[in-house]
């Protein structure tokens, strides 16, 4: 046998130095059973947890919704914005080619 085998079977043949105290597994349920906490507690807590959850979901509705409505917003007024500079440019560039409507009209019905 070699040097881990021997130390191996000392260690085996040794005693247990670890002792229960007498009766402590027939005291143990009751003792866990007795600091848990009382059913009456927690079946009282669940209706206000469950109106805390709804309350903060509907809060997370909102907040989402207020933000898509003011984006879709900013972005109607931008295409708006958009719209009119363009508008104003093609005005400023038939003024200076000094063309009037009736001349547009031509050009159009040429098409």
């Amino acid at each position: 046998m070699n040097h881990e085998e021997v130390t191996f079977n000392d260690r085996k043949m040794k005693a247990n130095p670890f002792r229960v105290p007498e009766g402590y597994f027939e005291q143990l349920p009751s003792q866990v059973m007795s600091k848990l906490p009382d059913r009456t507690v927690r079946a009282r807590r669940a209706p206000l947890r469950r109106l805390l959850y709804a309350a903060a979901s509907v809060v997370v509705a909102l907040v989402i919704g207020a933000t898509a409505y003011f984006q879709l917003q900013s972005h109607d007024e931008q295409d708006l914005t958009a719209s009119a500079e363009t508008y104003t440019y093609m005005d400023e560039a038939a003024d200076y080619a000094m063309i009037d409507n009736i001349e547009i009209y031509a050009c159009l019905a040429e098409n």
